[in-house]
Parts: structure tokens; sequence; C-alpha cells
């Protein structure tokens, strides 16, 4: 068996073991352990369980952290707004020297959970902990995956990105651009923008590995990807809903997510389109069923968060565009280098 089709399997069972857990067992937002979880899968190198549980706890308690940041935005709104920007730029700075998933999960803790703990602080920490508990099902599914199916070489070397001494700085401070605004934008309505806050930090980590002119059509294109893996998974769901179902097109969607992903399937787009393709399928996808539950007009509700993610990747590519407008002459954009 080849090494792609070992890891595409891998991926595919350790969703499917994710989502029976996560969904199974009626945790508190499922789909938030079902992204953490995809993050892990992804990964080229698995953690060791240990660490990965160590990690998955330091990081509970960090994101529950995140909840002492709501008095300072309560009653000292410009000085919390300016320590968030600081925070972003730095955790942006982290995961562009290649620790990008401990970076976002970090980024989420700085605004998700402050923006979460405005509604309600027992949201913000059963966030926190869903979370925390996605990265430790991921790694323990990964490590379960792994012996099933162990790799057999290792993977051809990424496309790399070629940066100016400046470039690290200056894509650190475009992605601040890009997730701040949203996030004050939360603050007006927490529960209805806290999906587009996670969106937007996706989105701003994707920008970071592209080059200029491939973002617009990446960023746009893999939110109306999601938005269709998630309308044909709704669809599917509804022949027979029941867990088992859902279980098992989770588990055919990623394949066919992974597939591509892993360049199984020749296709143009990168592998972080795909991975973000299908982390919005999710974050459309829970909230639905949350709707279903609540008696909520799913298609409406769906229709407005879709447009609103659209909105958001717009933005992210007009702050890319101006931004590299405004880049001081001899001093080259980003571009794709292949190989090491």
């Amino acid at each position: 068996m080849h090494n792609g089709d070992r890891a595409v399997l891998r991926i595919g069972v350790g969703v499917a073991i994710a989502v029976l857990v996560c969904y199974g067992l009626a945790l508190p937002m499922p789909h938030l352990g079902c992204i953490m979880a995809w993050i892990v899968l992804c990964q080229g190198k698995p953690l060791p369980i240990k660490k990965g549980i160590v990690v998955g706890l330091l990081l509970m308690a960090t994101m529950i952290g995140g909840v002492l940041m709501v008095p300072l935005l309560t009653h000292y709104p410009l000085p919390a707004l300016l320590f968030t920007a600081l925070l972003l730029y730095l955790l942006m700075l982290m995961g562009l020297k290649g620790k990008g998933m401990q970076a976002m999960l970090l980024i989420t803790a700085v605004t998700i959970i402050p923006i979460a703990g405005l509604i309600e602080q027992s949201l913000a920490i059963g966030i926190a902990q869903m979370m925390g508990l996605g990265i430790i099902i991921g790694t323990v599914v990964n490590r379960f995956a792994l012996a099933l199916f162990p790799p057999q070489a290792t993977h051809a070397a990424a496309a790399k990105v070629a940066l100016a001494p400046e470039s690290p700085h200056l894509l650190a401070l475009r992605a601040v651009l890009i997730v701040l605004p949203v996030w004050l934008l939360a603050l007006s309505n927490p529960a209805f923008y806290i999906p587009a806050v996670m969106k937007t930090v996706m989105l701003a980590q994707q920008t970071n590995t592209l080059a200029a002119k491939q973002v617009g059509r990446e960023l746009v294109l893999s939110t109306l990807m999601g938005a269709g893996l998630a309308a044909l998974l709704w669809f599917a769901l509804t022949i027979w809903p029941s867990l088992l179902m859902l279980v098992l097109w989770m588990a055919l969607l990623s394949l066919w997510v992974a597939r591509r992903l892993v360049r199984l399937v020749a296709n143009r787009f990168t592998p972080s389109f795909w991975s973000n393709a299908w982390v919005t399928c999710l974050i459309l996808f829970g909230p639905a069923i949350q709707d279903s539950a609540s008696g909520k007009d799913v298609w409406l509700a769906s229709a407005m968060r879709c447009s609103l993610y659209v909105v958001v990747a717009l933005y992210g590519w007009a702050c890319v565009v101006i931004l590299e407008r405004w880049r001081p002459s001899g001093r080259p954009a980003a571009e794709p280098v292949p190989g090491g």
C-alpha cells in the first residue's frame, strides 16, 4: 500500500473515531473537538500519547486562563484591545517559526475564550475544555490509526515559502489586521460571531503560506467548498439521522478531502485549501445540528453564517492586496519554492 494511501486511511479512521467519541458522549460543542482532532491528524509528525495528553491539559488550562481577559474587556476595553493585538502579533510570529498548531490554539485562547466569557463564563470554560479534549482525542486516535496503518516512508518535502528578512513581521502584522476587526465585531454579538472568529483565525494562518496572487482564489473558494461539503453532509444525514450515519458520512467525506490534501488526486489547490475547506464544513455543520435540535431554521442560519464567512474571506483578500501594494520596493513578496 502506498504511503499516501496509508495517510488517507489514518485521517479517515481518526475522524470517524473522533466523531464517535465527541458526538456519542454528547460533549458540549462536539464539532470543536472534531476540528482539533483533524488538526492533530493532519500533522506530519504525530505527538507521543503522553506528550499529547500533557499538551492538551496545558492548553486547556491556558484557554481557561483566557477567561481572565473578560474583566479587562468589560472595564478597560482599550488596554484589552492593545494587549490582544500584541499577543496576536507574537503568536503569529510563533506560528511562522514552525509551531503552527500550538500558535493557532493559543490564538484561539486569546480570541474566542474571552468573547465566549462575555456571554457566560461556563460557556468559555466549556469551549476551553472541549478544545483541550479534542487535542487529547486526536493524539490517541492518531496513535491508534498509526498502529493500524503505519507509514513506510517519509513524505516528500512540501513546498516552503522563501521570505525576505522583514517578511515574518509583515506577515504577522497582516494576520493581525485580518483577525482583529472581526474580533472587535464579535464583541457586539458574541453568540453569532464566535464561529466567524475561528474561521478568521484559520484564514489568517492560511494567507501566511500563500503567495499574494493565490490568496483571493483560495480563501474564497475554500470557504465555498466547505459550505458545499456541509450541505452535502446535511443532505446525506437526512436520509437516516443517526449517530452511525453521522460517523460513516463524516469518515467518507474526510477520506475524499484527505485524498486531495495528500495529492493522491491531482488538483490545482494546496493542502491548506483542503484543510481549510474541511474546517469550514465542520464550523457550518456543527451549529446546524444545534439549530435543528433547538427548532431553528437550519438553512437560513447556515446561509447567514456562510455569507459571513465569504465576507470574511473577501476582507482577508483585500487586506493582502492592499498591504502588498504598500510593500516597500526592493523587498520581494513571498513566493513558493519547491523542495526543501
